[in-house]
Parts: C-alpha cells; sequence; structure tokens
C-alpha cells in the first residue's frame, strides 16, 4: 500500500484502465440509495469458516499488519505509536484470520556504515514479531515494504537492487525452515514493484532472488519437506493486467510460488478522501452499491487472474494480497458490501486474500474502542451459511 507518496489521481487511475471503473461510480445522485448486494455474500458460501480456509489454500483469509515496520523511521510512527503486540495476532485468530501479512521496510533499517546490512535490533524485532504471530497459529508473510530508493534512485539503481539481494541473503539466514518451515512463514520479495523496477527489471530480479533464497540458501531454505516458499507478483503496482508479462524461473511451481495481485478497485471508491492521493478530496460520497455494472467490474478483474493461472504451467495459488477501503469517508454498509463480494468471490475461486488493514486508516480494528469495526468484520468474516 502507498502511505508517503503523493499520487496524481490521473497517474493512478491509468493503472486501471484496463478493467476501467464503470459509470455507477458517480456519487451525485446515490448518498440515499441502498446497497443491493445478495445478502448470502454475508454468510460461509465456500464453506471456508471451520478451516478458515486452511483446507482450499495455504494462506486462508488474512489481514495485513499495515503501519506498522513498514513506517519510514520507527515503528509507531503512522499509529499514533501504537507498536505490534502479542495480544493482536491472539485478536485476529480469534476472529476466525489464519494468516498476517507483515510488511516491512528493511532500507530504513540498515547500519550506518553499511547500508547492505540491516541492523541487528530491528531483525530482532521483525524475528520477535514473527514468532509471536506462529506462536497464535497464525501463517506468516513477510516482505520489502515501501523500498524507494530502489523504485525512484535511477542514477544509482544497481546499487539499490544489490541492496534488495543482500537484504534477502539476511533475512534467509535468520529465519531456517528448520524452524520456519515452508507452511508457517512466506517469503515476498518486494512490494508493488514500480517505477525503475518495470517488467524487464522485475523478471530479473526475482530470477536473482529465488536464486539467493533456493540455491544461494539451499542449507538453510531447503530440506527433505520441500523449500521455503515465496510469493510474487506482477510489475506495475502488482496490477493484475501486467500478469501476462511476469516471467517465473524454471523452477517455481505451484510447491513453491504463491502469485499475489493488489486489488483496490473501484480506486475512486476504496481511496475517497485519501490525503496522499491528490484530488481524492473531491470522491468524497463515492458509493459502492453492489449494482450489476458494478460487480461485473470487479468480475473481469478476477475472470482476468483465472485466465492467466489457467495457462500451462500454472495453476499456481492466487493470493489477494491487498484489497482495502479507506474508512474515514466511505459509508460502512458499502465497506461491508464491497469486502464481502471480494472475499466471497476470491474464495469462490479458491484464492487466499489478506484485508488491507488491521488497526489504521483502512483498519478492521479500533485499537482505541479495542473492538473490530462492525461493517468490515462482517463482509470479511461471513456468519455460517445455515445461521439466521
Amino acid at each position: 500500500m502507498i502511505r508517503e507518496i503523493k499520487i496524481t489521481s490521473v497517474a493512478i487511475l491509468s493503472l486501471f484502465a484496463v478493467i476501467g471503473c464503470g459509470s455507477d461510480n458517480n456519487h451525485n445522485d446515490k448518498s440515499e440509495q441502498p446497497v443491493v448486494l445478495d445478502n448470502r455474500y454475508y454468510t460461509d458460501m465456500y464453506h471456508w469458516n471451520n478451516s478458515k480456509g486452511l483446507n482450499v489454500t495455504a494462506l486462508g483469509r488474512g489481514i495485513n499488519m499495515g503501519n506498522y515496520l513498514e513506517s519510514p523511521t520507527y515503528e509507531g510512527e503512522w499509529n499514533n505509536n501504537l507498536i505490534i503486540q502479542a495480544s493482536d495476532f491472539r485478536n485476529i485468530n480469534q476472529t476466525g484470520f489464519s494468516s498476517v501479512r507483515i510488511p516491512v521496510r528493511w532500507s530504513a533499517h540498515t547500519l550506518t556504515n553499511d547500508p547492505n546490512i540491516i541492523d541487528d535490533t530491528f531483525l530482532s524485532r521483525v524475528q520477535e514479531v514473527v514468532d509471536q504471530a506462529i506462536q497464535e497459529d497464525l501463517k506468516v508473510i513477510i516482505n520489502t515494504h515501501h523500498f524507494d530508493e530502489l523504485f525512484y534512485d535511477d542514477k544509482d539503481f544497481d546499487y539499490q537492487r544489490s541492496r534488495l539481494l543482500k537484504f534477502w541473503d539476511q533475512i534467509s539466514k535468520r529465519f531456517p525452515i528448520s524452524q520456519y518451515n515452508q507452511d508457517q512463514l512466506i517469503f515476498e520479495f518486494l512490494n508493488e514493484p514500480h517505477e525503475d523496477v518495470g517488467i524487464k527489471e522485475w523478471n530479473s530480479l526475482i530470477s536473482d532472488l529465488t536464486n539467493i533464497v533456493w540455491h544461494a540458501n539451499s542449507a538453510t531454505q531447503n530440506n527433505a519437506l520441500g523449500q521455503r516458499k515465496v510469493m510474487v507478483g506482477p510489475a506495475d503496482w502488482g496490477g493484475v493486467s501486467k500478469l501476462p508479462y511476469l516471467e517465473l524461473p524454471k523452477s517455481s511451481n505451484p510447491d513453491n510460488t504463491i502469485i499475489t495481485v493488489h486489488f483496490y478497485e473501484p480506486f475512486q471508491f476504496t481511496h475517497q478522501g485519501a490525503s496522499w492521493v491528490d484530488g481524492a478530496d473531491t470522491w468524497i460520497g463515492t458509493r459502492w452499491l453492489a449494482t450489476e455494472s458494478q460487480q461485473k467490474v470487479l468480475i473481469d478483474y478476477l475472470d482476468l487472474i483465472d485466465k492467466w493461472n489457467a495457462e500451462p504451467g500454472h495453476g499456481f495459488e492466487i493470493n489477494i494480497g491487498e484489497f482495502g477501503v479507506y474508512s474515514q469517508y466511505s459509508a460502512p454498509e458499502d465497506q461491508r458490501a464491497w469486502t464481502a463480494f471480494i472475499t466471497r468471490e476470491a474464495e469462490k475461486r479458491g484464492y487466499s486474500w489478506n484485508y488491507w488493514e488491521y488497526s489504521s486508516g483502512f483498519g478492521a480494528y479500533d485499537p482505541y474502542a479495542e473492538q473490530w469495526r462492525r461493517a468490515l468484520v462482517e463482509g470479511l468474516i461471513p456468519k455460517n451459511a445455515d445461521s439466521n
């Protein structure tokens, strides 16, 4: 998720031109109209509740620990000085989630005299958080988040590229498969590659990164049962339109690789009023009523993923690694409908998912009231199909 970068509305909307936003996103005459989503979407239509989706996917239903360890300089910077607690993972598990995605800004926590080496205190803190999540029986994804030097420092791209490889070498050594097995911990190499990390650069990086984990660190990342699962998505901010250009190493297969995409369609609805998006204040009041045309936009997006994954040599687990609604201005009933529609449609197709995010601007949980936001949690975690 983009947090600190000011984005122009023209630029961000162009990312989604492949599927469009649909005319039903106009909010001028919809303020009093009701949501029309079939109530079955708020029930466990595809029988995921008992296993939290783990009988179908490796990751099931998950949530992002956003705005913590990927903050610019310290963990509580973007979250009013809140830090991740073990009790958060207990809360997440007990509510019905099975996985957490932990965004990490490694590039901001390196040695002063050697920016290639992750500071051990910070690495130990990430390890502590991973351990806490696993202790609460959650699957864990750790990634490289907000590596802005790699994306925007084009004069020093090769150097920043080498830093990323060295980061994952250190991470591989800290999290051996003997202690963090391939079903517990997933490595996601880079969040939302974009700008200087275009299609060509990203495909090359994937090859080198998998080599670092699976081959250079084979002693720590392989065992008799398999090897470390990794997660990769397409270039251009993880958008589905670039999936056809994603090139995976020959050693990648459905047992060791999960494909992730990010989903914020329609952007004018999910990001209305977001201070970091230019022009988003003019979108305040945008509704998502689950009309037929609005649903079709999202179904078309998912169909593109299915089409790609049905190609020979694919058949990967698909993870919607980020999707969410900025909560400050969007109507709660619309949030509930949008999240329910996406999650049930994902579950129908056998996709795992991780909502963005736990307890900040898009958050499903209010850490001050110490309660889940009802509209969002009802959309994400449905009641049993036979419940009244």
